[in-house]
């Protein structure tokens, strides 16, 4: 029996399953942030599919790209449960997860984040032999970019992902670039599940005590503390979005 938590983006969702079915999933955009609804949904899955923490042999978490509190509240919360279970624990990226939303097709498949100041979050994959590859590690770039680099492909391409905000506006009426049906393009539980199958199998866990989020690039926290203190080197060592996440929930 495996837990899967995603909270990469402003949805928060939670799955379990075990070796040969999804027991359950919770998927929601409800506007509370996830340090509201997340343990409650665990608490409530877990309830509903009749699953005892105790019954759980692992846990699978996004590990990035994507919103630096949400990814760290969702790290946070199964790094805490796989410690005091005593269960192992999987990061998966959020790109392969999103990835596999779309189910064997012969298009390229395009995961886009939203990266804030008109820029995403972006990867490729395509299906070679019903198996998903990786064509394109992930990389940060301007959505006009992108775009326009993708229109030079032979192959069509589909988004997913929350960055389609941003795609969206710079595709109209272009057949090759298509963008997928809401159903598909957030993230799910279930999906970071499925990703986390063959970690699962090799048994290539993370130390809860060591593992991070992937963020590609720094939050905005940490570049305006390092611009706020550049001439204080004691300062720069101090976490900037742990301090600034910490101060925001003492208000």
């Amino acid at each position: 029996m495996w837990l899967g938590i995603e909270t990469s983006s402003v949805v928060s969702s939670v799955a379990v399953m075990n070796e040969n079915q999804l027991l359950g999933e919770i998927t929601i955009q409800a506007g509370l942030t996830h340090s509201e609804q997340l343990v409650p949904h665990i608490q409530s899955l877990l309830e509903m599919a009749r699953v005892q923490k105790t019954d759980l042999k692992g846990i699978v978490v996004a590990s990035g790209p994507g919103s630096f509190t949400g990814l760290r509240i969702g790290m946070g919360t199964a790094k805490a449960m796989a410690y005091a279970l005593r269960i192992p624990l999987y990061g998966v990226m959020t790109m392969d997860s999103l990835a596999r939303n779309i189910p064997y097709t012969t298009d390229t498949i395009c995961t886009v984040i939203d990266a804030q100041k008109k820029h995403v979050y972006a990867a490729l994959y395509t299906y070679e032999d019903s198996q998903l590859k990786i064509i394109e590690s992930p990389f940060v770039v301007e959505a006009v970019s992108l775009v326009a680099r993708l229109r030079t492909q032979q192959n069509r391409v589909i988004f997913v992902g929350d960055g389609i905000k941003r795609i969206a506006p710079l595709i109209e009426d272009d057949e090759s670039l298509i963008i997928s049906n809401p159903i598909y393009r957030i993230p799910k539980a279930s999906s970071l599940l499925l990703s986390a199958q063959s970690l699962i199998e090799r048994g290539e866990c993370a130390n809860p005590m060591d593992m991070v989020p992937y963020y590609i690039r720094r939050s905005e926290a940490e570049v305006l503390w390092e611009e706020k203190h550049k001439d204080n080197p004691d300062m720069l060592k101090v976490n900037p979005t742990v301090t600034v996440i910490e101060a925001a929930g003492d208000e």
